[in-house]
């Protein structure tokens, strides 16, 4: 290749490089962002950019969630105000009220149910726009931060001490699932056909793969304190106080993508039409790879490598490097039932490198994940 042709392939990979460095979350037209002055922020490129888009006569927005189409739009205070917009949030009107003054969640059923949580944990339910709101359960426990919704069709609540709550019948009744050491948890998300995160003020993220019945953590964003997360479909996005958004597909590494120059950012939220009418998936995947821990790993040690199974099987795990060579391989190992599933496992002679985990199952399926070893 000549001098010429070198530096325009050079020019290339550094325009493909700096083009990839900070990708746009998917899954989302708008993304939107609650100040507590009133102020909301939307941002048409994955965060990078936000511009006021209007201002609500409310400081203490909780939730926003698109309806039937990304231009109908539903807001909840914690005072207890519905508003809804039917032009992409450029203008409001009050629609109704839930009696309460510390609504903490507010999410909307695939059916078109408006659901509202208050901090005390009753639930409230409105089938007509938000015009009438009625109780519909009151979860145990208290200190209820967050309402989302999650895999299988269920809708899942957290505790700002950690516990989650699973409902599987549109919020009628809950049952405790899992719980996470921690006093200050903010939201709780769902990314893809099964895994669920959970993200604390202080920053730290932790990821289920199990629908909510164990919990690692993966991550931990450290610029600011972190007041918001929301789902994009196969990303998730979240926001300090102080407006800095940071965006992640897998929920372990994430990009800080943008600013909204606003302190005091309450919420997120997004112009993904929620109401489907169509009942979500009903089976995990057939077989599933998931991050190991930690990574990087730092020092001597070794990892957890977890996986989900659909059914019973035997599971082999094999290290390669990047340069395709077999450095280590554990043997197979019965796997009793489906779910998530982890090995603790120690490779030796490992040097300092990235490496390819491949899991292999005894049926003949295969999935490939990335683990980091530094010393």
């Amino acid at each position: 290749m000549n001098r010429i042709g070198g530096a325009l392939l050079g020019s290339l990979l550094a325009l493909m490089l700096a083009c990839g460095a900070n990708p746009a979350p998917a899954g989302a037209t708008t993304l939107f962002g609650l100040i507590d002055t009133g102020e909301l922020y939307s941002s048409s490129n994955g965060g990078a950019t936000w511009s006021i888009l209007a201002t609500l006569a409310v400081h203490d927005a909780v939730g926003l969630a698109a309806g039937s189409s990304s231009s109908e739009l539903y807001l909840a205070t914690r005072s207890g105000s519905i508003y809804r917009s039917t032009n992409a949030g450029s203008s409001w009107t009050a629609v109704g009220a839930v009696a309460a003054s510390d609504v903490a969640g507010f999410a909307l059923g695939p059916f078109g149910a408006l659901l509202v949580l208050t901090r005390s944990g009753i639930l409230y339910s409105s089938s007509n726009q938000g015009a009438i709101f009625t109780p519909l359960a009151a979860l145990t426990g208290s200190d209820w931060v967050c309402l989302a919704r999650g895999p299988l069709g269920g809708l899942y609540a957290l505790t700002e001490t950690g516990q989650i709550a699973q409902s599987a019948d549109q919020g009628t009744s809950w049952t405790t699932v899992g719980a996470i050491t921690t006093s200050n948890a903010v939201s709780i998300r769902r990314v893809g056909g099964s895994a669920l995160y959970v993200v604390n003020v202080t920053g730290e993220v932790y990821r289920s793969i199990d629908y909510g019945a164990s919990w690692l953590p993966v991550a931990a964003l450290s610029q600011g304190s972190v007041s918001a997360l929301v789902d994009l479909g196969a990303q998730l996005v979240a926001a300090t106080r102080e407006g800095e958004v940071a965006a992640s597909a897998d929920g372990a590494f994430w990009t800080w993508v943008g600013t909204m120059n606003q302190l005091h950012v309450i919420g997120l939220g997004s112009d993904t039409p929620m109401v489907t009418g169509v009942p979500e998936e009903t089976a995990p995947p057939a077989f599933m790879a998931h991050a190991p821990y930690p990574n990087p790993r730092v020092g001597a040690g070794g990892a957890t490598f977890g996986f989900s199974l659909s059914a019973p099987d035997r599971v082999r795990l094999e290290i390669y490097d990047v340069r395709g060579r077999l450095r280590a391989t554990r043997p197979f190992e019965s796997i009793a039932g489906a779910g998530y599933h982890t090995t603790r496992w120690e490779p030796e002679g490992l040097p300092p490198g990235t490496y390819h985990v491949r899991l292999i199952t005894q049926s003949g399926r295969r999935v490939q994940t990335k683990w980091t070893l530094l010393r």
